[in-house]
């Protein structure tokens, strides 16, 4: 055992939010706050993991469903990304299910290594991966301030920066999207993608991928899947009235091969994860104005 496993236990130890237990939201922050604060300041002592046993743990824990965000916790922010594990967090930002989570796996990276950096090894994980992994990487992507940019966003002075030192790599990622949604078969691939696809101004890509544009649409409306037909009725205004749909989630079925799909979270963790829903929920209550 690592010193590393005694902070992983104190990690799944802290205190989780439930209404049955505490309506307190303020105490619970601050319980909460305290033990993550002495956590972070214990574990500083052994921060970065240097030696080859503690990389070899860490690099193991991103491969488990269990401790995969205890890492995560340990490398956000202030604290930096090793070299070492970068390969590491970027695999666990694709293999992540649910398109929330990998952020915890892709800013930590950003800060570290930069934005093109992190968009670059998405765009090689989206080119030489397997159908779940370009799914994967679409998901991450949207955390790496990419995908989301349009190109009326270039006159915006806060976008100026990201455009003029990443520009290049934008438009290699929005024209290799359309084209992976046009020649892509898979559904689970498509319904990743559409979302980011500019369907509207085909000005906006370069002129040998213009014509390609109407054909994406018509692909999407003809599909068989709802959510690809309800997001390309939305993106091109025909149903302006119509609210998005969320995104699918990756089913398990769909993921059994990949690193500690086939776990179960402890049951501690899976209840933090029922409890800050709760917890959203029911504050979303307490703010909204009753006549």
């Amino acid at each position: 055992m690592t010193v590393w496993d005694e902070y992983f236990t104190r990690y799944r130890n802290l205190p989780v939010w439930s209404p049955e237990v505490d309506d307190d939201d303020y105490q619970y922050e601050v319980q909460r706050a305290a033990m993550e604060e002495s956590l972070v300041a214990d574990f500083g002592a052994h921060y970065p993991p240097s030696s080859q046993e503690d990389v070899t743990w860490f690099k193991n824990a991103l491969e488990n469903e269990q401790r995969k965000f205890f890492v995560a916790f340990v490398l956000k922010e202030p604290h930096k990304v090793p070299e070492t594990l970068y390969e590491s967090m970027m695999r666990a930002a694709v293999y992540e299910r649910d398109p929330s989570k990998n952020k915890a796996f892709v800013k930590p990276c950003i800060v570290t290594f930069g934005l093109r950096r992190v968009n670059e090894t998405l765009l090689e994980w989206f080119e030489r991966g397997s159908d779940l992994e370009k799914a994967g990487s679409v998901q991450a992507m949207y955390w790496a301030s990419l995908v989301n940019l349009r190109d009326f966003h270039r006159n915006r002075p806060e976008a100026g920066v990201v455009f003029e030192s990443i520009g290049d790599l934008w438009m290699r990622q929005r024209c290799l999207l359309l084209m992976e949604f046009v020649n892509n078969p898979s559904v689970l691939v498509r319904q990743r993608i559409i979302p980011h696809l500019d369907l509207t101004n085909e000005s906006s890509y370069p002129e040998e991928f213009r014509l390609i544009v109407p054909q994406a649409i018509r692909i999407a409306k003809s599909n068989t899947d709802d959510y690809i037909r309800h997001r390309v009725e939305i993106q091109i205004g025909t149903n302006e009235t119509q609210l998005f749909s969320p995104l699918p989630a990756l089913e398990r079925s769909e993921t059994e091969h990949l690193p500690g799909s086939g776990s179960q979270a402890p049951i501690a963790s899976a209840n933090r994860d029922l409890a800050s829903r709760l917890k959203s929920f029911i504050t979303r209550l307490r703010r909204t104005p009753f006549d």
